[in-house]
């Protein structure tokens, strides 16, 4: 091919649809360069196919063909000569009826999957055409191309609820979609040496009489066992009628709107002053110097603070709290308005948990929803929390 007829070819090409819902198709040639213009054209030919169309010498090709792909082609005759041809793929008898999407309706947190769209047509075939589409998410991951990645999130509530939009590259937009992102998480979280502990509950727009707490002893070495604070339990305080320095468990407040906060203060100093760590190895009870006989007795050690929660009165706007959760080491505690402050200690972990139940109006403890237990060993001075993933909620 001679150089002009490369110059040529680059300087028009052919206009018209790729798709017509008919036999009947159209197309031009355009002009792409100001230095040839339609009255440079001497002759034109156009090709359907590949099989030169008789009769038609214009810059316009108007015609019928049978139903399915094709291939149109010109060229041009100028003072230059003949240029190459500019070829265009099309389809006659097809249209876009929709576009698609081929998303998953769940999600676990952590794991990626792919976000698929399809372009669909009358002919009953269809394109993916994900790799031209931005996908967005509104919450809680990121997309790298079509593929979600699901971040893993603090939240304890079973289920969290994202909305996926795509935009295809023509500004067609699909979606939002809801795409329920499920919970994962069952953690324990390892606590440093501790003196105090206050867990904080709160609400946004939950049911009318807002939030029940209960946060009692379990399963220690003490005459506190069962024991909790808390609407409809012993009472504010652990033992019943102690002071907030003398108290193993301290509840300062009934909140009893459909927004608000509750807080527990656990004193694990003066528990653990009151009911000291056994140290005794073995019970010595026989005289053939077993091996468990110089063990430490561990079990008289540990000990479980179970956290409960219920709602009370009509439901409300929603099913979700949190609980904030702080330790200090050494200072005092003291009581400001609702709030407990450290005075003089220092804050060795503080973080907060979303978590959703369900449970309504009840008294007794065994109806509430059990959100997790701080276990402590007082010989160790190891704690953790293991927090529920709302299986039972």
């Amino acid at each position: 091919m001679s150089q002009n007829t490369c110059i040529q070819t680059s300087r028009f090409g052919i206009g018209g649809e790729t798709l017509f819902p008919g036999t009947a198709f159209q197309f031009e040639i355009q002009f792409a360069s100001p230095e040839l213009m339609a009255s440079d054209v001497l002759a034109c030919e156009w090709f359907l196919d590949g099989i030169l169309v008789d009769s038609i010498n214009s810059l316009e090709f108007t015609g019928q063909g049978y139903c399915g792909d094709h291939i149109v082609a010109v060229r041009i005759l100028t003072a230059d000569g003949w240029s190459g041809l500019k070829t265009m793929a099309f389809a006659n008898c097809k249209s876009i009826l929709a576009s698609q999407i081929d998303w998953p309706t769940s999600l676990k947190e952590g794991s990626s999957s792919p976000f698929n769209v399809f372009r669909t047509f009358t002919d009953g075939t269809k394109f993916d055409i994900s790799a031209s589409c931005t996908f967005t998410v509104s919450d809680g991951g990121y997309f790298e191309g079509n593929i979600l990645h699901v971040d893993y999130s603090p939240s304890l509530a079973p289920v969290k609820m994202v909305e996926v939009t795509a935009h295809t590259a023509d500004g067609e937009v699909l979606g939002p979609k809801q795409v329920a992102i499920t919970n994962i998480d069952k953690p324990v979280i390892f606590i440093e040496d501790f003196d105090y502990m206050v867990v904080r509950y709160s609400w946004q727009h939950g049911t009318t009489l807002g939030l029940d707490v209960a946060v009692g002893f379990e399963n220690t070495d003490s005459d506190v066992n069962n024991q909790y604070v808390g609407y409809g339990q012993l009472g504010a305080s652990v033992p019943f009628g102690r002071n907030l320095q003398d108290a193993y468990l301290y509840w300062p407040n009934d909140n009893t709107k459909d927004s608000g906060e509750e807080s527990v203060l656990i004193n694990l100093k003066k528990f653990t002053q009151d009911f000291a760590a056994n140290d005794i190895k073995g019970d010595f009870s026989y005289i053939d110097f077993a091996r468990s006989d110089f063990s430490v007795d561990d079990v008289k050690n540990l000990g479980d603070i179970g956290l409960y929660a219920i709602w009370r009165g009509k439901s409300g706007q929603s099913e979700l709290f949190k609980v904030q959760v702080t330790t200090y080491k050494g200072g005092t505690m003291q009581l400001q308005g609702s709030q407990f402050v450290n005075q003089t200690g220092v804050m060795l972990y503080n973080d907060e948990y979303t978590f959703s139940t369900k449970r309504t109006n009840s008294n007794q403890l065994d109806a509430y929803y059990r959100l997790g237990k701080l276990r402590f060993n007082k010989a160790t001075k190891r704690s953790t929390i293991e927090l529920y993933d709302g299986v039972s909620n």
